[in-house]
């Protein structure tokens, strides 16, 4: 696939990053005048595009394939600071996350700014059509980040030119319902109607928004507030646009109950080749030649020179249902002992678990297995066996650097063999791209706005909720209520959508953040040469209706003493942790902000 993006550099931002300064270059375009053609508005709009790239954590796409560990659903490192801040209520106005992502959000509107304020000079020199195409995609572009902007930091102020040294600090904070507001009126249908429903894939891949990504993405920030028929009615228009070209990507959902029986892979949907896909309808783009992460380092096993830094928690795996839809409370097809058989095939295919495959490697966890199979170089009467990184060594997760582990599972999702060799310890030229949008998503953001609102049609949640399960040969959804279908939704969105960055703001829509990230966070107890099995739960899992996981230790299968072990005890101060904090330097080089109004409880 060609990812056709021009790269630019155009600076932006809400303070000097984003003024148009009076030096003027003396060849190319200036901010004077640009864009003066057609040409410099589509590198313009190009650069705003690969502004998208720039919003990172850790190195990390964020909030996708990150913002998740700082919810009740992913893990990191013993020692990840951030994380560790924003999951203990101590975040505080100077944090470089905090800071970086305000700034992220402002830098990527000062791009668009430069093109959108001066696209006007264009209408009638350029057709219709296309200044109209031009000017919905930056309107798209900057109302995705700004609706971040409201949900991570509330009242935000509201920029919509590109600032100059005279005006960069008269932006007050307005109340984020006006910018909500604001933005769903910029992205008005007559507008949004000039976009192709999608734009060649051939040419674009999935760089450019087209209509139905465009009416999906206007469905989620009315959902994201609550507006409830607003999201079902532009989400009906999504999916009755994507007949026939967007779908949801069949999954191999062959069970593989050991690393010998072979490997579990979404890579069709999160790798190189699902690039490609017909779910995908809109992607943050990378190309290892211009601009790469090094987010696979930070998933990746030891046993590939990753640092084993992000993956699910225990909550996480204990999630997934049973094949026969029932929680494994429930269901009589659970072994506690092998809880990896007649599971959601999700398990296995987004989360990497013990005694399975990964890259082609078998991927353990238990300090008995001192030596693992590499299948690649393994042939027919050949069999070699590495050293476990995993779980024997200096350097391993398990065993005497246990202390210093991870939560006990990493992330499969965003996982691609193409990966593998380039994972070196350090760096990682990772280049898969971070989906923005996918089909799966429209289809659980109408089945939800249905649900909540008063007049929406309940066939059409449950159908959704029914075809997002079929993919994965999941059982239909039974309880055809509200309340029923309120329940498999949120499991649908909690088990489909896991490690794409929608957690920490399902949980805050949802207003159960004070259960879900409010207590200890448990990981598998260490597997030692004493107790070589701790590694595998014994402690059975309460799920209320909100699909929000707790434990009591003195719960076992067993009846023995549990052996999970708390990786990290959350505290959620619903005074102030719905927000983060405005960061400092905002607060003291915007006047028209002030520190006396920075967020509750910061």
């Amino acid at each position: 696939m060609l990812k056709k993006i021009i790269y630019l550099i155009v600076s932006g931002g809400l303070l000097l990053s984003g003024c148009s300064l009076d030096y003027e270059p003396l060849n190319g375009p200036s901010s004077g005048s640009f864009p003066a053609s057609e040409e410099e508005a589509m590198a313009g709009l190009y650069a705003a595009y690969k502004g998208l790239a720039n919003m990172t954590v850790k190195e990390t796409p964020f909030p996708i394939r990150i913002n998740d560990c700082i919810s009740d659903i992913g893990t990191y490192r013993t020692g990840a600071g951030n994380q560790i801040k924003a999951m203990s209520s101590t975040l505080t106005a100077d944090n470089t996350m905090c800071e970086k992502v305000y700034k992220t959000v402002y830098k990527i509107a000062g791009r668009v700014h430069l093109v959108l304020d001066n696209l006007d000079r264009l209408r009638g020199v350029i057709p219709e059509d296309r200044f109209n195409q031009i000017k919905a995609e930056l309107l798209c572009i900057r109302a995705y980040y700004y609706d971040l902007g409201c949900q991570f930091y509330g009242d935000i102020p509201f920029i919509d030119h590109q600032l100059d040294l005279d005006d960069y600090s008269d932006y007050p904070r307005i109340p984020r319902e006006q910018v909500t507001a604001r933005l769903l009126q910029d992205l008005d249908d007559d507008l949004l109607d000039y976009l192709p429903v999608q734009w060649n894939p051939g040419t674009y891949g999935t760089t450019r928004i087209g209509r139905v990504a465009a009416y999906a993405l206007k469905a989620r920030i009315a959902l994201n507030w609550g507006l409830w028929e607003e999201a079902a009615r532009c989400s009906k228009i999504a999916t009755t646009l994507a007949e026939g070209v967007y779908d949801l990507e069949p999954l191999d959902c062959t069970y593989y109950a050991t690393h010998a029986d072979g490997e579990p892979s979404a890579a069709n949907l999160f790798g190189f080749a699902g690039q490609t896909s017909r779910e995908w309808l809109w992607a943050i783009q990378y190309n290892r030649l211009i601009n790469y992460t090094s987010a696979t380092y930070y998933e990746a096993p030891r046993i590939h020179g990753g640092c084993s830094w992000l993956g699910p928690s225990q909550a996480m795996i204990d999630t997934f249902q049973c094949t026969d839809g029932k929680p494994i409370t429930e269901s009589p097809l659970y072994d506690w002992q092998n809880p990896w058989a007649n599971r959601d095939p999700r398990l296995d295919l987004f989360c990497l678990r013990p005694d399975t495959r990964l890259w082609g490697v078998q991927y353990d966890t238990d300090v008995r297995v001192e030596k693992v199979k590499d299948y690649n170089q393994s042939t027919a009467g050949k069999e070699v066996l590495i050293s476990n990184a995993d779980a024997v060594g200096n350097k391993s997760e398990y065993a005497a650097n246990g202390s210093k582990g991870p939560g006990g599972y990493l992330w499969r999702k965003y996982s691609d063999k193409g990966m593998m060799g380039l994972v070196n310890g350090t760096k990682t030229e990772d280049d898969i791209n971070a989906g923005i949008i996918r089909f799966a998503e429209l289809l659980l953001i109408e089945a939800e706005a249905n649900i909540e609102w008063d007049g929406g049609d309940l066939a059409i949640a449950e159908a959704n909720i029914n075809r997002v399960r079929a993919r994965v040969n999941m059982p239909p959804v039974t309880d055809r209520s509200r309340e029923g279908l309120r329940k498999a939704l949120r499991y649908e969105r909690k088990a489909e959508l896991c490690n794409e960055g929608f957690r920490w703001f399902d949980i805050r829509r949802w207003k159960i953040a004070s259960k879900a990230v409010n207590g200890p966070m448990y990981a598998p107890g260490y597997s030692t040469v004493q107790n070589p099995g701790n590694y595998i739960s014994n402690v059975k899992p309460s799920f209320d209706d909100d699909w929000v996981v707790t434990y009591d230790l003195s719960d076992t299968w067993d009846g023995k003493t549990g052996n999970l072990r708390v990786f990290q005890t959350m505290v959620f101060n619903p005074e102030k942790d719905y927000l983060w904090p405005i960061p400092y330097t905002e607060l003291v080089t915007n006047p028209a902000i002030g520190v006396e109004n920075q967020n509750p409880g910061y």
